[in-house]
């Protein structure tokens, strides 16, 4: 019998809070990658989460609203979006103790932002107005405009990083819908990969097996690129080597 690695995702919870919610497109992507994705129940406390998190075989953190700036010590800016405290509370708890456990665990998009701040790093509220280049020039444009399965902008991954071996090349073309990013990486954990203006676009934990984040959306184009399949093809291995080990 082939027993599939079983993924944990965490998805949207909507303002009122009476709604949970996921793209399919992570859900498909993570199946055709050769996992078997199941949607997270967001009120879980710490001891059923426990429970949870041994049953599983990865995490996946999706894209979604703002992550709330008093979760690393900053106070809001009027640029700053929707947030929800719940969704923030409950992804901060599960990425602390899925890298307890050495878990492995992909983040998208905003999940790039809730591991950073999870393990004690920053962000930047609101690129356009926070965010300059070492020049002291404003940066590109992080919001496409063009369909989501198109790529928009360059990414550099650093070589010799987890990321770099799983996608193969040095440099892609991403898409990208975001306004916030990693600012301070938090102290356990490496940017690995970043835009033409040198906003951080991946960030790895070098000392786990798989705990990494992308800023971009591989889940949107996973059938049309090799490389954000590969992302998907990487992390579903990982979760199946952690099968097999538990």
């Amino acid at each position: 019998m082939n027993h599939y690695p079983l993924i944990g995702v965490s998805g949207s919870i909507n303002k009122t809070e009476k709604e949970l919610s996921i793209q399919m497109c992570y859900l498909n992507a993570l199946a055709r990658a050769g996992a078997i994705p199941a949607l997270l129940y967001p009120t879980l406390d710490d001891e059923r989460l426990h429970d949870c998190l041994n049953g599983l075989d990865g995490v996946l953190l999706a894209g979604g609203v703002d992550v709330a700036p008093d979760r690393y010590g900053h106070d809001p800016i009027n640029e700053l979006g929707e947030v929800n405290p719940l969704r923030d509370d409950f992804e901060i708890r599960l990425v602390q103790a899925a890298s307890q456990m050495r878990m492995p665990v992909l983040g998208i998009c905003r999940g790039i932002q809730s591991i950073n701040v999870a393990m004690g790093g920053t962000l930047w509220q609101d690129i356009p107005t926070q965010y300059r280049t070492a020049d002291g020039q404003k940066g590109i444009a992080h919001a496409q405009t063009r369909a989501d399965f198109y790529t928009s902008h360059r990414v550099t991954i650093e070589e010799g990083t987890l990321l770099a071996r799983v996608i193969g090349q040095r440099e892609i073309n991403v898409n990208s819908f975001h306004h916030q990013a990693v600012r301070d990486t938090a102290p356990c954990l490496k940017a690995v990969a970043h835009a033409s203006d040198g906003i951080i676009e991946g960030i790895e934990h070098p000392d786990l097996p798989f705990f990494l984040g992308v800023q971009w959306h591989p889940e949107r184009y996973f059938d049309r690129d090799a490389t954000a399949m590969a992302l998907f093809c990487a992390f579903a291995g990982a979760a199946r080597n952690y099968q097999n080990q538990r």
